[in-house]
């Protein structure tokens, strides 16, 4: 899914621009009507005994630093915009590029789909467990047990011998010792970037329907061979 740098941040910085701006109409509304009010109680104020000046300043203050804080809210809302724009730049690099990224989440797609993960050290059993969008465990895989990074093809069939249909599956990966201790492990996805996107004010790459922080990305490999 290719998505366009516009349509992004203004999906992000639309709502706060909005509100800066609505903001700012409804102050200067405001205060014209305190304007007037203010003209009006001094033309028909007793001469004998004046409102207090110091209330009218107060108000003319108050005015005054919610202006500011308007303008300010304005000029960060640029920065922000500005940032995630470059952010979002630098991301679209990723386009076409093969990736290794950590992910629990892997797309099964033509009936197939890549696992990667690694041992930290040797194992006595490493199991994979695929669960579906719901969390139903639909598969148990056998794992290798030697250290280092492995990877997994799975054909997207579940235990029982099923074809299950396209999309995307969560994975974890299970390795323990001789004493059943469980051993630390990583896991990720493999694939090519078709598109980026801006999640709370981070790039996020699209894997087919698999969403990968930039951050996540722990390799860039070479183009498949045709």
């Amino acid at each position: 899914m290719d998505v366009s740098t516009n349509t992004s941040l203004s999906s992000i910085t639309g709502n706060n621009q909005n509100t800066v701006a609505g903001g700012a109409q409804s102050l200067s509304a405001t205060f014209d009507t305190f304007l007037q009010l203010l003209t009006t109680q001094m033309q028909n104020q007793d001469p004998l005994d004046p409102v207090d000046n110091t209330e009218y300043t107060n108000q003319l203050v108050q005015f005054t630093q919610a202006e500011q804080a308007l303008g300010t809210n304005s000029r960060l809302d640029q920065l922000i915009a500005g940032q995630n724009r470059n952010v979002l730049n630098d991301a679209i690099g990723y386009i076409g590029q093969t990736v290794r990224a950590d992910s629990s989440v892997v797309e099964l797609k033509g009936g197939e789909a890549k696992i990667n993960y690694g041992l930290f050290e040797k194992s006595a059993s490493t199991v994979i467990e695929i669960r579906d969008k719901d969390g139903k465990l639909v598969r148990k895989i056998e794992g290798e047990t030697a250290a280092g990074l492995h990877e997994l093809t799975w054909n997207g069939q579940d235990d029982n011998g099923n074809l299950l249909t396209d999309g995307t599956f969560s994975f974890e990966v299970i390795a323990k010792d001789a004493s059943d201790k469980v051993l630390n492990t990583a896991q990720g996805v493999v694939g090519t970037v078709t598109g980026v996107e801006m999640s709370n004010g981070s790039a996020v790459l699209l894997i087919g329907e698999v969403e990968v922080p930039v951050d996540s990305v722990s390799a860039v490999l070479p183009k498949p061979t045709a």
